[in-house]
């Protein structure tokens, strides 16, 4: 079924911090950042606001509000401002900021209907691609090409709601600092006029990476990584998301309880213990068991495919590094401090009785083994990236910990956050909290194709019910 959906810009400006509130400042990345740098396309965020708003309302209170706030928000957030470079003196791409630097801000109005939007149901991922805007790169007269690391648009849907779209590049940023530079923003916003420099006081970005050793050599080895697909100073070409881009996917929601949860935990433990006579060393969260059910049901959705016969399987879950090297991150530093755990399961046992018990031990144990060691993986995992092109994996995004929904610009939580990607990696899943306020469970995003969701709904809901029937009948 299509839906007609267009899109009227109302205004295109550019936001910049307040003149002389930041001086020049150049923030060279990690290898923390160049390790996502080659791989990942610029994240798109999608924040849904049910709110009846006119458009007299929207362009002369909300509008003004949202770009004052911003401006004053950049000032702590100023490498959202600057510019992704490789000048032929650098050893490595840096961010620069220079006065007077800005991003792109939109404000457009939308006749689609914003409760389709905001559904559970599958969802053309093509309708929301207005919502938000490109991040092209430029040419300057300073470097042969750099990059812009955010943008932003603001669409009213008129007296049904609001959807604050936000493009940033992950080279920047990872989703921890992305969901902070917008709460701040939401806070200042709400807040604006009254005293907002002691709220943000104890939260303001750090961006000290003096602290951040790399005893591994990794940097040199992304460096190496990226001279093998032809990024360098000479040739500083990045994953773009295409402006002429359809794809053939839609995106679901999945609700999982935090009863269902405990249950599945339940099943998952007994089964474990009856095999191993001994209870996991891995921590089974609901991260852990949610993550091997979603992975099991992608795969029996994905079944059908013949020339994946008993194929290797593999599920990359991010796990957030901050606490975990040495010395410490404080938990509001800004830029990119993830590492990849990466689970691998014939497929032939991902699917069978046993699915879901050995997805939980694989996925459990990798994120044991990569939070233990952290970076003793880190050196060759873009190289382990590359050697995978070719075969299946899920990439798991996003965590309940971000708390995405608590991002309020003064007009209540969002109705739905949608994350998306142009990964064409064979499902792309995003877990965060329940938006409802009804559960404290897990909203899973889905995205596949039209066909392969229909299967993937069905074995979600059969296998769930058959195996809550099952954990029901284990004594406590």
């Amino acid at each position: 079924m299509e839906y007609p959906h267009t899109v009227k810009v109302l205004e295109q400006c550019q936001i910049a911090p307040p003149s002389g509130s930041v001086p020049q400042t150049s923030l060279s990345l990690t290898f923390l950042d160049l390790s996502v740098l080659a791989l990942e396309p610029p994240i798109r965020s999608l924040a849904f606001y049910r709110l009846e708003c006119s458009k007299t309302q929207f362009v002369h209170t909300i509008l003004p509000d949202m770009k004052q706030s911003l401006a004053l928000t950049l000032q702590h957030f100023f490498p959202l401002v600057g510019n992704l470079i490789w000048s032929p003196q650098s050893a490595m791409p840096e961010i620069i900021y220079r006065d007077g630097d800005s991003i792109s801000f939109t404000a457009a109005e939308s006749n689609f209907s914003f409760n389709h939007l905001c559904g559970n149901h599958p969802r053309d991922v093509n309708v929301f691609a207005p919502l938000t805007t490109h991040l092209l790169p430029r040419s300057s007269t300073t470097a042969a090409v750099q990059y812009p690391l955010l943008a932003l648009r603001v669409t009213l849907f008129p007296n049904s709601g609001i959807c604050v779209g936000m493009t940033f590049s992950h080279a920047a940023a990872d989703g921890m600092s992305a969901t902070h530079f917008t709460k701040i923003w939401a806070l200042v916003c709400r807040n604006l006029g009254g005293k907002t420099t002691t709220l943000l006081s104890h939260s303001l970005p750090s961006f000290d990476r003096t602290t951040i050793v790399d005893p591994h050599g990794i940097e040199t080895a992304c460096l190496n990584f990226m001279k093998k697909i032809n990024i360098s100073q000479h040739s500083f070409i990045l994953p773009t998301i295409p402006t002429d881009e359809v794809r053939d996917k839609v995106v679901a929601t999945f609700i999982m309880d935090s009863q269902n949860i405990e249950k599945i935990k339940k099943f998952v433990l007994t089964k474990i213990f009856e095999k191993n006579k001994k209870k996991p060393s891995f921590n089974l969260t609901s991260v852990v068991v949610t993550s091997a059910y979603v992975w099991v049901c992608m795969i029996k959705a994905l079944e059908s495919d013949s020339s994946k016969e008993n194929s290797r399987e593999r599920l990359f879950i991010p796990a957030d590094c901050r606490t975990r090297v040495d010395p410490a991150l404080p938990v509001t530093y800004f830029g990119n401090c993830l590492v990849s755990c990466l689970a691998t399961l014939n497929k032939n046992d991902l699917v069978g009785e046993d699915g879901l018990i050995l997805a939980a031990e694989m996925i459990g144990k990798a994120i044991e083994t990569t939070c233990t060691t952290v970076l003793d993986v880190a050196k060759n995992l873009l190289d382990n990236f590359a050697s995978l092109a070719s075969e299946r994996f899920v990439g798991i995004s996003g965590s309940p910990k971000l708390r995405a929904y608590d991002i309020n610009f003064g007009w209540g939580k969002p109705e739905k956050i949608e994350i998306m990607s142009a990964d064409d990696s064979c499902g792309y899943v995003v877990l965060s909290e329940r938006g409802d306020n009804v559960d404290s469970g897990l909203e899973i995003s889905v995205t596949l194709k039209k066909l392969e969701m229909d299967v993937f709904a069905s074995v979600f809901h059969d296998t769930l019910n058959s195996m809550l029937n099952t954990a029901s009948a284990i004594p406590l």
